[in-house]
């Protein structure tokens, strides 16, 4: 028995060491099985996928895992929205993001490994593979640059194809495709895009803005790069053998890398012209403009200088910068509010995906530097909530509250907020398990209408008026969990049109709230009256029993008094 302990031990330790392209074949294999046809399918193979990266992928970086598992919960959204589009982009993108992997990992492998690498990049990013033949016996400059070309050539054909797309739909699937390639190759230092812009083109094509604009800064931008590719020490020494005095030095292959090798290490993705004199640019020089994004004076210097870091890869070079992200962020949230508001769940997870997607890329690694317990609180919560069924008004409201907090925190530092955490956590309780507690609970409150209906169910008007307001008290009940009964058959059980239940919620706005308060009104009204009227019969009021003893003399004998009152007992009560 020992020995089988033994060995399941060492096989699990093997799993969880599996290699990044053996990671990334059972990763595919997975993928594959996600169509729309099939949706049970497809859903069953995200879930292996998911499990596969939470419990194997020790060769992925967490950030790139991260990402990765939250675009896997969006395929999984697109599955069930049957969106061919949205499906494609995120496989894309999931794909990808792997890919970036195996490209830094290429650069990393023995040269026996290389070859196993850039196979599993090629298919998983479409590389052609007559294109990366032979790169793995190239110096590690010069594989990064034609790598890095053939990504950018394959970018601008589907920038061009976006901004030529009949419709948006294919618009937003080449743009996609774009920003995908893009972050295989992104922290290039001849890089002069940024993953914020791609954000952003994305949102206009999506949002129904006008997007041609920005798509063609990208073209722009991204043949700039190309061209600084273009002028480098050793893709000119075989092109100008005229010169015989100084083709004797840079013919050898050692010295043609010799002055490529600082292009790796410099800290400058933002350096003026590289493709001019990349040798003029100074190591040093980006800390001039590492100062234009001011932090506020209660951050200490360690962490200020964190905070600028993060800032300035994500592309803000000034903190205004920031906090503009920041207010479209909290923007999009307010759409999912107006969405949620008005009964439309699906309008309203889409919009929390879109903030969810630009906090994690755009927001994140700044205010994990500032306040990571609240920003991992936001991530989660975004990530749970757009995905999640029965989602409420109140609960993107949350979310904005927590975004405003996060600016707070920025410019008068961290504090604690117990009551703030408490409802991020209740918001993620969102979906089933809220859903079948409400609907628990409206079930369960059918059985005390019933006993109270068999209890003050007689001629006695006080009584009637009683169970009444029970009625309405538990009235609101009823309706949440009617409510979430439409939002669970609109989601799974085809019946869209079910959806507009949802605004029988508390949780959806001022008239669910102001029905909820005329309802207690109600309660306090018809009670009372039932009560006072109860109290009355039984002479516990002043002017009833006035009234109860002037007339006790007029009745004949007690034991006349006693059959009478058991008689108006019966017929009262």
């Amino acid at each position: 028995m020992k020995r089988w302990l033994a060995l399941a031990w060492f096989l699990g330790l093997w799993a969880l060491a599996a290699p990044l392209p053996q990671v990334y074949d059972r990763l595919e294999e997975a993928l594959r099985q996600v169509r729309l046809e099939n949706p049970t399918q497809a859903l069953a193979a995200l879930d292996r996928a998911q499990s596969l990266l939470r419990q194997e992928s020790e060769g992925l970086p967490p950030v790139l895992r991260d990402a990765t598992l939250l675009h896997l919960q969006d395929t999984r959204q697109a599955v069930l929205k049957q969106s061919r589009v949205d499906l494609e982009a995120r496989l894309l993108l999931v794909r990808h993001l792997v890919g970036k992997a195996l490209y830094d990992g290429f650069f990393q492998a023995p040269s026996g490994e290389k070859a196993a690498y850039l196979a599993r990049l090629s298919q998983a990013t479409g590389l052609d593979p007559a294109q990366v033949q032979g790169v793995q016996n190239l110096s590690p400059e010069e594989a990064r640059r034609r790598l890095e070309s053939s990504y950018l050539q394959l970018m601008a054909e589907d920038l061009s194809r976006a901004l030529a797309a009949p419709s948006r739909p294919e618009a937003y699937l080449s743009l996609a495709r774009a920003y995908a390639r893009f972050l295989v190759i992104q922290d290039s230092p001849q890089s002069t895009l940024k993953a914020q812009d791609f954000v952003q083109a994305l949102a206009r094509v999506s949002g129904g803005e006008s997007f041609r604009p920005e798509v063609q800064k990208l073209i722009e931008r991204a043949s700039s790069w190309r061209k600084a590719l273009a002028p480098t020490p050793s893709s000119q020494t075989p092109a100008a053998p005229s010169p015989p005095p100084r083709e004797a030095q840079p013919s050898s292959p050692p010295e043609a890398q010799k002055p490529a090798s600082p292009a790796p290490t410099a800290p400058s993705p933002q350096a003026g012209l590289p493709m001019a004199s990349p040798q003029l640019a100074p190591p040093q020089a980006p800390a001039d403009d590492v100062q234009t994004f001011y932090t506020p004076p209660w951050m200490g210097e360690t962490q200020a200088r964190l905070v600028r870091q993060k800032a300035l890869e994500l592309g803000y070079d000034y903190n205004f910068q920031l906090l503009e992200a920041l207010a479209q962020t909290q923007a999009t949230v307010g759409l999912a509010i107006t969405a949620l508001g008005r009964g439309d769940a699906q309008a309203g997870r889409s919009h929390l995906d879109r903030a969810s997607w630009q906090f994690h890329f755009g927001l994140e690694p700044v205010f994990a530097a500032i306040d990571p317990v609240l920003t991992e609180q936001v991530s989660r919560t975004l990530i749970h909530l757009s995905t999640a069924t029965g989602i409420r008004a109140s609960d993107a409201l949350v979310v904005y509250e927590a975004l405003e907090a996060l600016r707070n925190s920025f410019s008068q530092g961290p504090s604690p907020n117990v009551w703030l955490q408490l409802k991020l956590w209740l918001a993620q309780t969102a979906g089933i398990p809220r859903a079948v507690f409400f609907l628990l609970a409206s079930a369960l409150s059918f059985f005390p209408l019933y006993l109270i209906q068999l209890t003050f169910g007689g001629r006695n008007v006080y009584w009637n008026l009683l169970g009444l307001a029970f009625l309405f008290l538990f009235l609101p009940i009823v309706a949440e969990g009617l409510s979430y009964f439409g939002s669970l058959m609109a989601d799974y059980g085809n019946l869209p049109w079910l959806a507009w239940l949802a605004n029988l919620s508390i949780g959806q706005g001022l008239i669910p709230y102001l029905a909820w308060g005329l309802t207690i009104f109600f309660v306090v009204a018809l009670a009372g009256a039932g009560l006072r009227g109860i109290a009355a019969q039984f002479g516990l009021l002043r002017e009833r029993g006035r009234e109860v003893t002037a007339t006790q003399d007029q009745r004949p004998s007690a034991t006349t008094l006693t059959s009478e009152t058991i008689v108006e007992w019966d017929e009262e009560f």
